[in-house]
């Protein structure tokens, strides 16, 4: 934090001073030494008055003293330490002992006031960091070593001076707190010193809990809590737990909802099934919870959390209808002042409502979500309640936390005495950001028939992306937000270059597809943990180059490798279900390579096609259930003539259904191949037509060829 210029429990008032234009004998008698001395100096000599060295109670004494040299005049007498001229008086005046003359004595200087140690060490140990944070706000600074350690020098002096004045300054409670709780932030976010944080949180909290400084208290065990989930998780939200349970015995119910959200945000930074369902939880239990104090707000954000995290957890029909459910709720609240007042929450609820669409993907549905959601983002550029560093506040009633008086932190106290719940969030480029990846998305099954939008959103996506980290490299900030919002915008970038190279793929440009590619495998290697839908769907890609490109064994190399092969998927102990996605399509391309009875793993397809078969069968996704029927068509030589019919079928159908023109194509090219080889009539050109047309409309040049030779042999 920042600390004010005055000191508001050191103020010093103004300094007395004595005044001469009283006459001398009423304030001295004319032999004696005058006490007390004038102006606050003692007498040490006949040339030199020496100021009194006054301790300060609250910092150490500082050695040495501070000396006054004032010449004294010649007619000066043994018995005085300075002369005053005394005028001859008038035959008419007053012979009383009055005196009626002017002194002739010089005005001493106003006295110094003494110097506030505590100030100047905490207003230097702001300094420092704002210093650092101004040094070090180029993106780039952790490449380059000298300014990386000039940085940091900045850093360790101005916790030096907190240090400082934590143990060599007296300090009134509050105050204390204060220093401690600046103290341990700035070593939680710039250093690894965990044992150094909790014990300066601890000393803190004690602090606060005899003098019942509630708000600060609470703002220690956040980030106590924080501090503990970098050792062990686990420690952590059983902390969170108990200090959860005690806000809520004292009703302050506004740090109960800071609490419970910490411990969602915890759980889902874990992203295993176990956390997830545990957020899941926690945010029924705020949605209660706010929903019987009547908090429409949290109960909105808690409500979309909710949502979201359904969908993280599995790709399920359950999942996906829970989310819905969710969304509905948070629907039906949308009328309320306060929440319509939220852009941020209609942002947010836009983009899970698209996310569950392409999920279960309804063309239809998809697109209607896709412009509830550009209606929404064009919100945000109108709105000026987005804060440069995309943080944004709720508002609480009060009542749930009536003693707090903090103006930062987690919850804090606004001007007109109400009370906001902070929440950190993305500014407003990283969401156009999320815009346009999610536009790309849900745009990608029209692309060649429309213009290749996809590709567009896609590739000005990136652009916006490169910009937004040049613009925002200008803000002073410290390494570790750079860092950790440069790392997010290297994932994000990854995964758009991802979806454009598949993109590319699907009109069969390889060149360019192998070109993201190269940036995708850059980006990998310089990540020190890339998230696992990456790493899938890198190797994924790899795969499909190869394929596409005519390099069959390597191809088949990246569908069997340990991240990519179903049987290793059965080994995983939680799979996600985007794992079981991405290994079920590398499945389903192997069975299209060896399905040829003369490869050398042709023995490997019974058992590997009843493997799959439940899997795909039961997978929500529609799009893998079409690919798997027009597989099993194709290489079951021993099938039926109606089994087969009924798979092109059932592929066919699930292929409308989601809109897919390259599965639609393949269907029918398959289909006239297989019943209208060789025969000439109105059905069998209207077939093959028909499946050269969509070729042309995808403007793939391996399917138009493919095409273009059953029209030619019909």
């Amino acid at each position: 934090m920042a600390y004010p210029h005055q000191d508001p429990y050191n103020w010093q008032g103004p300094t007395q001073q004595t005044h001469f234009n009283a006459p001398y004998g009423a304030q001295y008698s004319q032999y004696q030494v005058p006490n007390p001395p004038v102006s606050g100096f003692t007498h040490s000599n006949g040339n030199t008055y020496q100021a009194p060295v006054q301790n300060d109670p609250r910092c150490p004494p500082i050695n040495g003293s501070i000396q006054h040299q004032q010449t004294v005049p010649l007619q000066q007498t043994p018995q005085r330490a300075y002369e005053v001229a005394v005028p001859t008086p008038s035959p008419s005046a007053n012979t009383s002992n009055e005196y009626t003359g002017s002194p002739n004595v010089p005005q001493p200087a106003p006295a110094t006031p003494p110097l506030d140690y505590q100030l100047l060490l905490l207003s230097l140990a702001e300094e420092y960091f704002a210093a650092a944070y101004d040094h070090g706000s180029m993106a780039d600074i952790v490449r380059r070593e000298t300014e990386m350690e000039e940085y940091y020098k900045l850093i360790a002096t101005g916790l030096g001076c907190l240090e400082a004045v934590l143990g060599r300054c007296k300090l009134v409670p509050e105050r204390e707190a204060v220093v401690r709780m600046r103290y341990a932030t700035v070593l939680y976010e710039e250093t690894e010193n965990t044992m150094e944080v909790e014990e300066a949180l601890s000393k803190g909290i004690s602090i606060c809990d005899r003098h019942r400084f509630f708000d600060l208290k609470y703002d220690m065990q956040h980030l106590l809590a924080r501090t503990l989930f970098q050792k062990n998780p686990r420690a952590a939200f059983k902390f969170l737990d108990g200090i959860a349970i005690d806000a809520e015995a004292y009703q302050h119910i506004a740090w109960v909802y800071a609490f419970r959200f910490l411990k969602v945000s915890l759980h889902l930074e874990l992203s295993s099934h176990q956390d997830l369902v545990a957020a899941l939880a926690q945010l029924r239990g705020i949605a209660a919870m706010s929903n019987d104090f009547g908090d429409r707000t949290v109960l909105a954000i808690a409500t979309n959390m909710e949502a979201l995290t359904c969908l993280r957890l599995s790709n399920d029909a359950e999942s996906i209808e829970q989310a819905q459910r969710a969304l509905a709720s948070v629907r039906s609240l949308q009328l309320h002042p306060k929440v319509a007042e939220l852009h941020q929450l209609a942002v947010l609820t836009s983009y899970v409502d698209l996310c569950c669409q392409l999920q279960n993907f309804d063309p239809k549905q998809a697109l209607e979500k896709y412009q509830v959601m550009q209606n929404a983002l064009k919100s945000v550029e109108e709105s000026h309640s987005w804060t440069a560093d995309g943080s944004f506040a709720i508002p609480i009633p009060g009542g749930r936390m009536p003693s707090c008086k903090s103006r930062s932190g987690a919850i804090r106290k606004e001007e007109d005495g109400s009370l906001v719940l902070t929440f950190n969030w993305m500014p407003k480029e990283d969401i156009y950001t999320v815009g346009y990846l999610l536009s790309g998305v849900a745009m990608s099954h029209r692309n060649m028939t429309d213009g290749q939008k996809s590709e567009h959103m896609l590739e000005e996506g990136i652009r916006r992306l490169d910009r937004a980290v040049r613009e925002t490299s200008k803000i002073p900030k410290s390494i570790t937000l750079i860092s950790t919002q440069q790392r997010w915008r290297e994932e994000i970038s990854a995964y758009m270059r991802l979806h454009l190279a598949f993109t590319y793929c699907r009109r069969t440009s390889w060149t360019l597809a192998r070109q993201q590619q190269a940036e995708i495998d850059g980006a990998l290697a310089a990540m020190t943990n890339p998230p696992e839908p990456l790493l899938l769907l890198g190797a994924y890609l790899e795969g499909v180059i190869c394929q596409g490109t005519g390099d069959i064994s390597g191809a088949l190399s990246a569908y069997q490798s340990a991240t990519l092969s179903i049987h290793e998927y059965r080994r995983t102990l939680y799979p996600s279900h985007i794992h079981l996605d991405i290994s079920l399509v590398s499945a389903l391309n192997t069975l299209l390579i060896i399905r040829t009875p003369t490869h050398p793993d042709h023995y490997t397809l019974p058992d590997l096609i009843s493997f799959v078969e439940q899997l795909c069968l039961r997978n929500p996704n529609r799009q893998i259930q079409s690919a798997f029927h027009l597989v099993s068509a194709t290489i079951v030589e021993s099938s039926t003539i109606l089994r087969t019919k009924q798979a092109l079928q059932n592929a066919l159908g699930l292929a409308k259904a989601t809109d897919n023109k390259h599965l639609i194509c393949m269907v029918l090219t398959f289909m006239s191949w297989k019943f209208f080889r060789g025969v000439v009539g109105e059905q069998a050109e209207k077939s093959a037509r028909a499946s050269q047309t969509l070729a042309q409309q995808c403007k793939d040049g391996l399917w138009i060829s493919v095409s273009a030779g059953v029209l030619g042999i019909r």
